[in-house]
């Protein structure tokens, strides 16, 4: 149905959302015929709780300009912070409330 995770890169090797070695980037996934069923957002907020428990300050993703979940993405707590032709860098801090995820 979907798959979610996340991991650091480096500035030599890394990917569309990059923004620093202890920054670790999100990739998520739903197959077409399960969106808009919540999948998408209990694997988005299982990554932010977990990136989290773990330490690290923020997390990242990269998420083109006109895709329906860059909505989802703000709603929790991802906000734009470099754009790239058509696609957005994105960022959450985690010292931003939990609370406001769900």
């Amino acid at each position: 149905m979907g798959a979610a995770w996340y991991r650091t890169y480096t500035e030599a090797n890394h990917g569309y959302g990059f923004v620093a070695d202890d920054v670790p980037e999100l990739s998520i996934a739903v197959v077409a015929s399960r969106r808009h069923g919540g999948i998408g957002r209990r694997l988005l907020i299982e990554l932010i709780e977990a990136s989290v428990a773990q330490g690290y300050r923020a997390m990242s993703l990269s998420v083109a300009e006109n895709n329906p979940a860059r909505g989802l993405y703000e709603s929790t707590g991802f906000v734009p912070v470099e754009k790239h032709g058509r696609s957005w860098t994105m960022v959450r801090s985690a010292a931003r409330s939990n609370r406001a995820t769900r």
